[in-house]
């Protein structure tokens, strides 16, 4: 989910919470910053797409996500936006993961139980003013969170005519909602498809990931072929397989 307030604003806040309730607190809070803008998603996948398509004054995140858990959110964030100020949250058991975000390199964290409003936008004007969210240009900043260039696709049709294979997709086509990838294959616009492809950030910074994505052709024409993404999800490519007996 994307939830963009369209008015002009000298700041952009990113928000990436799976959490409707918490999101709909913060939204409200960070409004109470004139001239600020915030754009909401709901996985640390859509987050990072949206660092590529444009420029943040800073991100807000949690840091247990879907798709990131813990320090491997901040690390990912940092990969792909590194100039950009991040602040954390977590829940008061997790406060030690908090405290090491920072430690990290996280311009400030907050748990939940004990946010205090007044404190939080303190610390959004301090990172919505640093010197570190003002040392790029914007296009300089979404040329750094660029995945790299290509990714491999298999795909298969979940219907009839079955059809299986393998193709590429430039990671730059990717986003929440749709997948362009090169393909020889005679797919169909309607058709009812699964894709998998290796994901390059790691979980924990370590264990290999893949998106598996549904969805439908819209077209397939001069070897691309465009899908919608209706769901997808991230699983371990080391768990993907039955263990060696």
């Amino acid at each position: 989910m994307l939830v963009v307030s369209h008015k002009m604003a000298d700041y952009s806040v990113l928000l990436i919470t799976s959490d409707d309730a918490f999101a709909g607190k913060m939204e409200g809070i960070i409004q109470e910053k004139p001239d600020t803008e915030c754009v909401r998603v709901d996985a640390l996948f859509d987050g990072l797409r949206a660092l590529q398509e444009r420029a943040f004054s800073v991100v807000v995140s949690e840091l247990f996500l879907p798709d990131g858990q813990g320090l491997a959110t901040l690390r990912h964030l940092q990969q792909h936006a590194a100039q950009t100020p991040v602040i954390a949250f977590c829940h008061a058991q997790d406060r030690e993961t908090g405290v090491s975000a920072v430690r990290k390199g996280a311009h400030d964290f907050f748990c939940h139980e004990d946010l205090d409003p007044a404190g939080f936008l303190r610390s959004l004007e301090s990172a919505c003013h640093s010197d570190q969210s003002e040392s790029k240009s914007g296009a300089e900043r979404r040329t750094s969170a660029r995945f790299p260039c290509r990714l491999a696709v298999t795909y298969q049709t979940l219907e009839h005519p079955m059809i299986s294979g393998h193709g590429t997709s430039e990671t730059l086509n990717i986003s929440s909602k749709g997948l362009l990838f090169a393909t020889d294959a005679q797919l169909q616009s309607g058709q009812l498809l699964q894709v998998s492809l290796d994901w390059p950030a790691r979980l924990e910074n370590q264990v290999p990931l893949k998106l598996v994505a549904e969805g439908r052709i819209v077209r397939n024409s001069g070897g691309q072929a465009a899908m919608t993404i209706e769901k997808y999800e991230f699983r371990t490519r080391r768990g993907t397989r039955p263990a060696a007996s």
